[in-house]
């Protein structure tokens, strides 16, 4: 995989509906950073469309200060429309994950791609076709919902003043599921910069501050399951916030 494409895209500030208790405690001089989320979601590389930007979203592993979903609208609408509640049980994802919109697959396939035997796979099966996430063929094979297929690119930013280090390992953890993350860095010395900059770009990952982008992510995907786990809490955060989705 390889971005080459760095344009400008309209973002759209989007509240999240659910929380973890209310917003967390952070010093002002890091609020003041997060001045920097909408210029860095409008020009991330190698994505199409409009940016939808989620502060402080309940994420699988953490809750980044920000999330910027590229080019996945489309997606989040169709999601909405199908009428099927988020699915949040890591379990469930890594069964759908291995499942195809257009190929069914038989119970023994599924349990053998997911690593289960086939009595734990059963009840899955079933509370998944109960609620419309899979199709069940009359020849006893199945396939996904195809709005179960994520669409767009999730990057997940993080705002530090001056600990980039820490900004590094959450970024890190989000990237299980998200496609990369971004560190959102404060006015520090040369020094810092070129530190903070050679640990992300040793990542991958992207680096932004108040003069542009010091280092751009590289395209990536986290596995199926983990990515999926993460687009179904994005849509739980989102399903029914302003602007309508």
């Amino acid at each position: 995989m390889k971005w080459e494409v760095m344009a400008v895209h309209n973002v759209t500030v989007v509240a999240p509906i659910s929380s973890l208790g209310g917003r967390r405690f952070e010093p002002q001089a890091e609020l003041t950073l997060h001045d920097l989320a909408e210029p860095a979601a409008a020009s991330l590389p190698g994505t199409t469309g409009e940016v939808l930007l989620i502060p402080e979203m309940p994420s699988p592993l953490g809750l980044p200060d920000f999330i910027a979903l590229a080019g996945g609208r489309d997606w989040l609408q169709a999601r909405g429309a199908a009428g099927i509640q988020p699915l949040l049980a890591e379990a469930d994802c890594s069964v759908l994950a291995v499942l195809h919109p257009g190929q069914a697959l038989s119970s023994a396939t599924i349990a053998r791609r997911v690593g289960w035997s086939p009595a734990a796979l059963e009840p899955v099966l079933n509370r998944l076709q109960s609620a419309g996430a899979i199709e069940k063929t009359p020849g006893g094979a199945h396939r996904v919902n195809p709005v179960l297929v994520p669409r767009g690119s999730v990057f997940a930013l993080e705002a530090k003043v001056k600990d980039w280090q820490k900004a590094v390992l959450q970024g890190r953890a989000y990237r299980s599921w998200a496609d990369n993350y971004v560190v959102l860095l404060g006015d520090v010395g040369p020094v810092a910069v070129r530190r903070a900059a050679e640990r992300v770009a040793q990542d991958g990952a992207g680096l932004y501050s108040s003069s542009g982008w010091v280092v751009r992510p590289r395209a990536r995907r986290p596995a199926p399951a983990k990515r999926l786990w993460g687009f179904e809490h994005l849509y739980a955060a989102t399903a029914s916030s302003a602007p309508a989705l």
